[in-house]
């Protein structure tokens, strides 16, 4: 890239940012004066309206956001393939090979504030594990972060993910664990052909039966839930679901999991899907994640 080139890019992220933080002041300012008008009922969405208040608007406005600093992180590169990564546990994490050193810090700040025990993105919590000898389908893996913190536990794990750059890193984080990893570079939804597949299609040539299923697939969660019901009516699966992509998943979800005889719980706190400001309305924040024990008769 030329000098020119480079500069260009500066400018045009500059400017990309400016416009960002000037929609973001605008949306935080929107929020206080609607709860202005409509004092919160609900204590964890007037702690959220509180938090917004002393602080720049976030997607997790709660005080354990502010422990997380990006540039503490340290960033490593491997010579042998020219990829970045991180160490997470004492295992490498490696990311996008597009990615430069503050993409990777900011990434990686994202991942571990998310999975913060009172995060509303938080897939377990102490009765809602992932446990020794678990099968994981992490759907949607993207940096695969979740399955290598319990990949010695694990007795297989599945990751599905669609993005070729992230296929690189996933095959180089979990290079050591080769005999019990595998990796499908399909997006999960109801339909089978060359760039999908479902859960209930995959298990006809699997050789294990999944005991825990996370599902971040960016608003696809339901396709992803119509191709695997044959799996949920026949075995008993945790399966970590979110649902902050759309406005009314999480109603929408628990609903019908609640009618279906579902053991269902909550992460903590809300959140402010910032990635969908467009189709932002009252009440504004959302509910993260439904933690969801199935039955073996659902």
């Amino acid at each position: 890239m030329n000098l020119l080139s480079v500069l260009r890019y500066k400018v045009k992220c500059t400017c990309k940012n400016y416009f960002r933080q000037v929609t973001l002041r605008k949306l935080k300012e929107e929020i206080l004066q609607y709860y202005l008008k409509f004092p919160p009922r609900d204590n964890t969405i007037a702690s959220a309206v509180s938090y917004l208040h002393k602080h720049h608007i976030c997607t997790f406005p709660a005080p354990f956001f502010d422990k997380y600093v990006e540039n503490q992180i340290a960033v490593f590169k491997d010579n042998s393939n020219g990829l970045l990564y991180v160490l997470q546990e004492g295992k490498k994490l490696y990311f996008k090979r597009s990615y430069n050193i503050i993409t990777v810090r900011k990434c990686f700040c994202g991942l571990i504030t998310e999975q913060d025990e009172h995060s509303p993105h938080r897939y377990t919590n102490k009765q809602f594990n992932i446990g020794k000898g678990d099968v994981l389908f992490d759907i949607g893996s993207a940096e695969g972060n979740i399955a290598l913190s319990h990949i010695e536990d694990l007795k297989a794990v599945v990751l599905f993910e669609r993005d070729k750059e992230w296929l690189e890193a996933l095959e180089a984080t979990f290079a050591p664990w080769r005999d019990k990893v595998t990796i499908v570079g399909k997006f999960v939804s109801n339909t089978n052909d060359e760039s999908h597949i479902s859960i209930d299609s995959f298990l006809k040539t699997y050789q294990y039966k999944p005991t825990f299923i996370k599902i971040d697939v960016e608003g696809a969660e339901n396709l992803v839930l119509d191709g695997m019901k044959n799996l949920m009516a026949s075995t008993i699966i945790k399966i970590a679901l979110c649902t902050y992509h759309q406005p009314d998943d999480y109603e929408r979800f628990y609903d019908e999991f609640l009618h279906r005889g579902f053991e269902l719980t909550s992460s903590e706190g809300v959140m402010l899907y910032l990635n969908d400001i467009a189709h932002m309305r009252p009440p504004y924040f959302r509910k993260g994640l439904l933690r969801i024990i199935t039955s073996s008769n659902g």
